[in-house]
């Protein structure tokens, strides 16, 4: 009823999980524990896109001098 068409799966939802806690300043350890990760390498791949995301977003502003 939502009109969602993409096909969702349930490592579509722990991505999301991983990414949001990233986002929000969570551990990367803390992360690996809760995702049950054997190796830090892969969930730094979370960590890579948020900060990607934070580049992106610092490029958007621009400061201006007043004198």
């Amino acid at each position: 009823s939502a009109g969602i068409t993409k096909n969702i799966t349930f490592h579509s939802y722990r991505r999301t999980f991983a990414t949001l806690q990233a986002a929000a300043g969570t551990d990367i350890r803390t992360i690996q524990s809760i995702m049950a990760h054997k190796s830090i390498t892969t969930t730094q791949r979370y960590i890579k896109v948020v900060d990607a995301n934070k580049r992106e977003a610092s490029k958007k502003i621009t400061l201006t001098w007043k004198d």
